[in-house]
């Protein structure tokens, strides 16, 4: 299939094939940086535990917690029409 786009054609060669498997061997082995810290912070002592917790703001003690804000943002994506008016 011919790339649509003459500018990138140049980079056909390097680009993804339908099917084709990026990584045939998996991710590399052992555990995640997310699972050490989840093992790490449960296997904390209480007293380890508060002196943790104290080095931390408490906005991040709430998100970890509570998890973040939803975010309720809304805009109004009509465009505004101006209107130049002669005098």
């Amino acid at each position: 299939m011919a790339n649509p786009n003459p500018k990138t054609e140049h980079l056909a060669a390097w680009q993804f094939k339908k099917g084709q498997i990026t990584n045939p061997n998996g991710r590399a082995g052992g555990k995640s940086l997310k699972e050490r810290a989840k093992q790490k912070l449960s296997s904390m002592t209480e007293e380890e535990t508060e002196e943790y917790l104290n080095g931390l703001d408490k906005k991040t003690i709430w998100e970890m917690a509570e998890g973040k804000p939803k975010q309720d943002v809304e805009h109004n994506t009509e465009k505004a029409m101006l209107i130049k008016i002669d005098e």
